[in-house]
């Protein structure tokens, strides 16, 4: 049989990609963290499919996680779940603008995990520890309890009323209507999936890296199917019985009699589902915002420019260093031990070119396939191909209305001032409009020049963004949005957190479920309270990974208890790693829509931040490089944003204060260009509220030394 290729990629979501269902052969719905369900149609007339007719479905107050499709054979129904508890039927011919909520099972009281559908029933599951079947009016028939933790999974076994679940706790259950009746420990890790197969077997995944399949009467262990490097999310079934499963480790893999017979390697960070179309063909939703099919059938695969053109992007994708595991850099072979064949297929072996870059092959069809290459955690996320390079961001510009946007590509380490003048030149637009493209990126990928990729944030579809144009561009001063530090790289904490939880006392460490579940479910309420007790009991050298999670969390939640105790505990550190945290966190706390500003109005603030200890820091010869600018940056953010909210509520008591401390840190942060830029227009904006020699004297000291473009242009306006 042949293996499968690309058959089309569909592109429409801004951001992950979920869960996936099959209507037909020729219907793909989608569920993504942008909160919508989509559905994708093919013209059946086409020889290659391409499923270019897309409409939205359905629009959910926060992100989808799951799908199922409703047919009891009356009506058929699109059913979706996600954190906001709720499950919807929609029908699958109608639009978001028909309002076309059909029915809403109202119940669970956490994030809806997955949901599966058979005749006149519903089955669903949740992290509020229960698995409940419903009638489609929201009657609940069975409420399964049992599970010691979130159920990640469920399926309908043959007999009547007979369910099988999955969850955290390790475990696969056996349900007779309410009553449970099997349990088993089935796996080292969560278990993510269960499925049951063609002749009663039951399937299971799990963050043990693991497939495992059990028999469907004795629920005895049958096989286990090993091959993926990390957590597998999904598994489904061909219609020919192979088993397909996806996870962490970018790959999804078929499966024929225990044994891996083809392992698919995709471009992004984690493929979360996978399903089946009615005619085999594979459907597979990622964290790069894509839907990808992949087919068998020669007259469904894509031309051999487009495959070849996804097998380089493959080859030249990027892999974060945490997520190769512990994997010893300095032992690593040359390329030389690619001469050796691999053992089994989807192998995976990581070596070093001639130019000691960290390269990852793949065994394939009995030879050494590239499947990516390593990259620094901050630049690994969701890269996007872009003729032929990679970016962060590739941004969609309107110019003129009823033609196609132009495409702005733009990496968080670029210039934005050189790519807006590359893309105005390129595309024969006045250079009136640099300023107004300059403020979109910075805008759209705010924080990206301090060497930091967004990707967590969701990559904005821009349309509209210049339809009215301003004649001779916007201004840069004042500065009126204030600039945070917002990234979430939810592997790195994750690892950095089970390392060090390990190192705690009994009483002091933290389930680390209990962390994974806040993380993934955004809950920032839960993830400020974990951050609490990491910064207060843990280890006084082992609590940086609390800060973080107060970074990411202090904006999104209600102040409970003294909140800058943490803070004033972090600016007091002896790590400069935690200095420069708690600088992050007070950045964010200005974006705290219900509390941030009145909070830092405090006349006193200043005082409680700007120490000696935090000058002596930044200036500290001992303190590296590699922390010193990171600190540097964060505190040139901080003085940006205080001017920000001096100038806008022309507000006096922070004014002279702001004064006196520009006077001592502008000397101390010159060193660095983008620290130095943000220091600039930080002095341009107070200067907006109030100016004086004193400021100017300030800003000239900054522009003697730095002459971009980017410098005179805020120094013009300064005039």
């Amino acid at each position: 049989m042949s293996r499968f290729e690309l058959s089309t990629t569909l592109s429409g979501h801004e951001d992950d990609v979920r869960c996936v269902a099959s209507l037909s052969n020729n219907e793909i719905v989608s569920g993504s963290r942008d909160s919508t369900v989509k559905i994708w149609r093919n013209d059946s007339k086409q020889r290659t499919p391409n499923f270019d007719d897309c409409v939205m479905n359905f629009k959910a107050e926060r992100f989808i996680n799951c799908l199922a499709i409703y047919d009891d054979g009356q009506q058929r129904l699109i059913a979706s779940g996600g954190n906001d508890n709720l499950i919807n039927l929609t029908s699958p011919y109608s639009t978001i603008n028909e309002g076309n909520t059909s029915y809403c099972l109202v119940g669970h009281t956490a994030n809806v995990s997955s949901l599966q559908c058979k005749d006149r029933y519903i089955l669903s599951t949740s992290w509020d520890g229960t698995a409940k079947v419903w009638t489609k009016i929201g009657d609940v028939i069975y409420n399964l309890k049992g599970h010691k933790g979130p159920v990640w999974g469920a399926s309908f076994l043959p007999g009547k009323d007979t369910f099988v679940t999955c969850g955290a706790d390790k475990t696969i259950r056996i349900w007779e209507k309410s009553r449970l009746v099997k349990t088993i420990i089935a796996h080292k890790d969560v278990v993510r999936d269960v499925l049951v197969l063609p002749n009663g077997d039951i399937a299971s995944c799990s963050n043990d890296s693991t497939v495992k399949i059990w028999d469907g009467k004795t629920y005895e262990l049958k096989s286990v199917l090993s091959g993926h490097e990390s957590f597998v999310y999904s598994i489904c079934c061909l219609p020919d019985g192979d088993i397909v499963s996806c996870g962490e480790d970018r790959t999804i893999r078929v499966w024929r009699s225990g044994r891996c017979i083809q392992t698919i390697t995709v471009p992004c960070v984690s493929v979360w589902d996978v399903t089946s179309l009615p005619n085999g063909d594979i459907v597979a939703g990622s964290s790069d915002s894509k839907i990808r099919v992949f087919s068998r059938s020669a007259e469904r695969k894509a031309s051999k420019e487009i495959i070849s053109s996804f097998k380089k992007e493959v080859a030249e994708s990027g892999v974060g260093e945490d997520l190769l595991g512990n994997v010893n850099m300095e032992k690593l072979c040359g390329v030389n031990a690619l001469k050796v064949n691999g053992k089994t297929e989807g192998e995976l072996k990581i070596v070093k070119d001639e130019s000691l870059v960290v390269v990852l092959y793949r065994w394939d069809e009995n030879k050494w396939i590239k499947v990516g290459k390593m990259v620094t955690s901050s630049g690994s996320d969701r890269k996007i191909m872009y003729n032929g390079l990679s970016y962060d961001y590739v941004f969609d510009i309107d110019v003129e209305d009823g033609k196609p946007p132009l495409k702005l590509p733009f990496n968080v380490s670029d210039n934005p001032y050189e790519v807006a003048d590359k893309f105005l030149a390129d595309n024969n637009l006045p250079y009136s409009y640099l300023q107004q493209i300059v403020d979109f990126i910075m805008k759209n990928a705010r924080g990206a020049t301090i060497g930091e990729s967004n990707a967590s944030a969701t990559r904005p579809h821009v349309k509209d963004a210049y339809q009215e144009k301003v004649p001779g561009g916007s201004s840069i001063l004042p500065q009126q949005n204030y600039l945070t530090f917002k990234k979430v790289n939810v592997a790195q904490i994750m690892k950095g957190f089970k390392k060090l939880n390990t190192d705690q006392t009994e009483e002091n460490r933290i389930d680390p479920r209990e962390m994974e579940m806040a993380l993934d479910g955004e809950d920032y309420d839960k993830l400020g309270k974990i951050a609490f007790q990491i910064i207060l009991n843990w280890k006084t050298n082992t609590n940086l990974v609390g800060y973080d999670l107060l970074r990411v969390a202090i904006a999104e939640i209600n102040p409970f208890g003294d909140i800058f105790t943490p803070i004033r505990k972090g600016l007091d550190s002896k790590q400069p790693a935690v200095i420069m945290m708690c600088v992050r966190i007070l950045c964010n706390i200005f974006s705290a829509s219900k509390w941030g500003e009145q909070t830092l109005m405090d006349p006193n603030i200043l005082d409680v931040i700007f120490t000696s200890k935090l000058s002596a820091t930044v200036q500290n010869e001992k303190t590296s490089n590699k922390q010193k600018r990171p600190l540097s940056v964060a505190v040139a953010t901080l003085l940006l944003d205080f001017s920000v909210l001096i100038n806008k509520f022309s507000f006096g008591p922070l004014y002279q204060k702001s004064v006196e401390i520009y006077d001592e840190y502008t000397s101390l942060l010159l060193d660095d260009e983008e620290s130095s830029y943000r220091l600039l227009v930080g002095i341009g904006t107070l200067c907006k509220y109030r100016q004086t020699e004193q400021l100017k004297i300030f800003a000239d000291s900054i522009t003697s030394i730095y002459r971009d473009e980017r410098f005179k242009m805020v120094q013009q306006e300064m005039k």
